[in-house]
């Protein structure tokens, strides 16, 4: 193994490491804010924190009027549409259903490029798919295998989740004349501009659906650890290391590592948030790591970035 891709799968551990604890700090932090004043807060300092290297790159690579419309499409699909289901789904479901379901996204892509962009994959990728998908379904109907009455809102939670993971997908696989044509710094920042000015009604709304809701700007402190760790470690670090190791080797290799945030989030969202891992928890990871491994790990080719 060369030092550059020893490089890169050190770093995109470590991104995996970020990403997947996001799931339980994401979890933890919606006890003492709600989901679109969080994300109001978070869309902010990462804005804040971006700003001077959107200036830079915007500088070096232009935005035409024309094409703003269809960059401020592509941000609400990719930023507040998939962050809203997330965060909102993560009010009502576990963080370990969570962060699995969210893994899958790159099995979308795979799927969603052979559908809509006549990407090829082989008759055992195919194969690899459908099982994948199929411990997917399983995954997000856990409660019903479960049972009882209670498990209602954790099957609405793990459909919002899925949503997210499509909306995600949707972005993805639209933005690819985007991502190549401009900067991601440029694409990322526009996005959480997007995000930014979708939440601020819904934030300020949140809690009054007839009045604004000043109580956004004295938010309980206790949210802050939280919303730092979105902001600035899941945000702007884990991003920029994922771009720096994402230029050391391929793009469909260094996907491959958003299998690993259910392993990082499951032990900390066991001890910290005592959460449990059902039989049906099990099958459903187990089902998608066989159809992962039979597809040879089809990823897409594109730059992914991540929705945490």
């Amino acid at each position: 193994m060369t030092k550059k891709r020893l490089t890169a799968y050190s770093i995109l551990t470590f991104v995996s490491l970020l990403w997947g604890i996001a799931s339980p700090v994401i979890k933890y932090t919606l006890n003492f804010i709600p989901p679109y004043s969080f994300l109001f807060w978070r869309f902010l300092i990462t804005l804040i924190i971006f700003l001077p290297f959107f200036l830079f790159y915007l500088k070096k690579y232009p935005l035409h009027l024309n094409e703003v419309p269809v960059l401020a499409f592509l941000g609400f699909l990719g930023t507040p549409l998939t962050l809203i289901l997330l965060f909102v789904g993560y009010t009502k479901t576990t963080s370990i259903d969570g962060v699995l379901i969210s893994s899958t996204a790159p099995i979308f892509i795979t799927i969603g490029g052979v559908i809509f962009l006549k990407e090829k994959v082989t008759f055992k990728e195919k194969i690899g798919l459908l099982i994948a998908v199929l411990g997917s379904l399983i995954t997000i109907s856990q409660p019903l295998l479960e049972g009882g009455f209670l498990k209602s809102q954790n099957l609405l939670g793990n459909i919002l989740v899925f949503g997210s993971v499509l909306s995600w997908t949707a972005f993805t696989l639209l933005s690819k004349f985007y991502f190549r044509k401009h900067h991601p710094f440029v694409i990322t920042a526009f996005c959480f501009f997007i995000g930014l000015i979708t939440v601020i009604p819904l934030a300020f709304l949140e809690t009054n659906s007839s009045t604004f809701n000043f109580s956004l700007l004295t938010f309980n402190l206790n949210a802050l650890p939280g919303i730092l760790y979105m902001s600035i470690f899941s945000s702007v670090i884990a991003y920029t290391l994922y771009e720096y190791g994402l230029s050391l080797i391929e793009a469909s290799e260094a996907t491959l590592f958003a299998y690993l945030q259910p392993i990082f989030a499951a032990p900390v969202a066991l001890i910290w948030l005592d959460e449990k891992i059902s039989f049906p928890f099990l099958l459903g990871a187990l089902i998608i790591a066989v159809g992962i491994f039979i597809s040879g790990f089809p990823q897409p080719k594109d730059k992914d970035l991540s929705k945490q």
